[in-house]
């Protein structure tokens, strides 16, 4: 079992001869302590620092044969088209009301789906579709400088 106690951050001086992932949804991203398996079939022992968060394309594990990395898999969304700044700081305010994640793309709100959160974006007459997505908490996206 490979233990992975950090991210990978050091650029790739080494050329791994394979590529393994590890699929996980927005709610395993979550999990900085756990046991996984990868496509491949190598087992992962997590032991992260308490708090990390991991994102899609961060690298757990790296040596001459194999590149070990994250991928984001898609999972049910709510996805909000607001049509108004209101209607925006609206839903935003919903939820974090409720104390649930946020992320952005584009011009639409991205929630991991919950009926709940559906129920109440139904009653606030939110135009909405539910998707297939690869969720990413609004804190872990890269928004650009003007």
């Amino acid at each position: 079992m490979i233990v992975v106690e950090k991210i990978v951050t050091a650029p790739c001086d080494l050329l791994p001869s394979e590529r393994d992932l590890v699929p996980l949804d927005w709610e395993a991203r979550q999990k900085c302590r756990q046991r996984l398996k990868t496509v491949a079939g190598r087992e992962i022992g997590l032991a992260l620092p308490t708090g990390t968060v991991l994102s899609p394309g961060d690298v757990l594990y790296r040596d001459k044969e194999v590149e070990i990395i994250i991928e984001g898999i898609s999972e049910k969304v709510i996805v909000i088209h607001p049509q108004t700044c209101r209607e925006f700081g609206l839903a935003c305010h919903q939820i974090g009301n409720l104390h649930r994640p946020i992320g952005f793309e584009d011009n639409a709100i991205l929630i991991p789906y919950e009926p709940v959160l559906e129920k109440q974006f139904e009653r606030l007459g939110f135009k909405y579709t539910l998707e297939q997505r690869i969720f990413t908490h609004a804190s872990r996206q890269t928004l650009p400088h003007s």
